[in-house]
C-alpha cells in the first residue's frame, strides 16, 4: 500500500512516500513557512522522482498537531482534498506520538516542540504512551519541570536541543541523536499505513494546544 505522509505542523514542512518493504523516501521543503506554495510541487516531484503517479497513493497520512494553526490548516486541507480527489482513506497522526515512536529503546522520553517565543509544546512518554496531555509551556516553566526530574529522561523535538543546553548539568537528562531533532514526514507516512482505525477523512481535527500558564 503506497502511503503519501504530509507535514506542515512546523515551520519546516515535508512529504514522504512509503510502500513496506519497497519504498521510503521524503523531501523537506527548502525553505521555512512557505507551505502554500510548496506543497503541492513538492509531493508532485517526489512523485515523479520515485516514479510513481498521483493515481497509485493509496492512502494520505497528515500530521494533525500540535503545531502552526496556519501550517495545520494548510497541511490537513491539502491532504483532504487529495484524499477526495483521489477517493482514498485519510489518516492523521499525532506529532508527538510520532516523535516519540523514534525512540522505541527509551523508558521515558519527553518531547518538545517549540511554538512561538519562549513557548513549547511539550509531552511526556512513560514506554509508548502519553503520561498527560500535549501542553503549551514557558520555557522557564519547562526547564523548572525538566530540573525536578528524579529519573533517566531523553528529550527529542524540534525544541529539544535549545532547552537541552538549559540543563545539560542534570545527570539524569539525555539529549536524542541529532536526525530526530526535526520533523519526519516518513515517519508520519509509517504511523498512517499502520492505522487500522480505517478513513478518517471526515473526523480528523487539528490539535490544537491552549497554554497553561498561571
Amino acid at each position: 500500500m503506497l502511503t503519501l505522509g504530509v507535514d506542515t505542523a512546523e515551520p519546516i514542512g515535508g512529504v514522504s512516500l512509503f510502500e513496506a518493504g519497497i519504498l521510503a523516501e521524503e523531501r523537506l521543503m527548502g525553505e521555512p513557512l512557505r507551505h502554500a506554495e510548496s506543497l503541492l510541487p513538492l509531493i508532485d516531484r517526489l512523485l515523479e522522482e520515485s516514479s510513481r503517479g498521483r493515481g497509485e497513493i493509496e492512502r494520505v497520512s497528515v500530521n494533525r498537531g500540535p503545531g502552526s494553526f496556519t501550517g495545520l490548516r494548510i497541511g490537513l486541507a491539502s491532504a483532504m482534498g487529495l484524499c477526495q480527489a483521489l477517493g482514498v482513506p485519510l489518516v492523521g497522526v499525532d506529532g508527538t506520538v510520532a516523535y516519540r515512536s523514534r525512540l522505541p529503546e527509551e523508558s521515558r522520553v519527553c518531547v518538545v516542540l517549540r511554538s512561538r517565543r519562549d513557548l513549547f509544546y511539550v509531552r511526556w512518554f512513560v514506554g509508548p504512551r502519553p503520561n498527560e496531555p500535549v501542553l503549551l509551556l514557558q520555557q522557564e516553566e519547562l526547564i523548572e519541570r525538566l530540573e525536578r526530574e528524579k529519573r533517566e529522561l531523553t528529550l527529542v523535538g524540534s525544541g529539544a536541543l535549545g532547552v537541552f543546553e538549559q540543563v545539560a548539568d542534570h545527570a539524569l537528562i539525555r539529549l536524542a541523536p541529532d536526525e530526530f531533532l526535526r520533523p519526519s514526514p516518513l515517519t508520519i507516512a509509517r504511523i498512517g499505513a499502520s492505522d487500522r482505525q480505517g478513513d478518517q477523512l471526515y473526523e480528523v481535527e487539528p490539535l490544537y494546544v491552549e497554554p497553561v500558564l498561571a
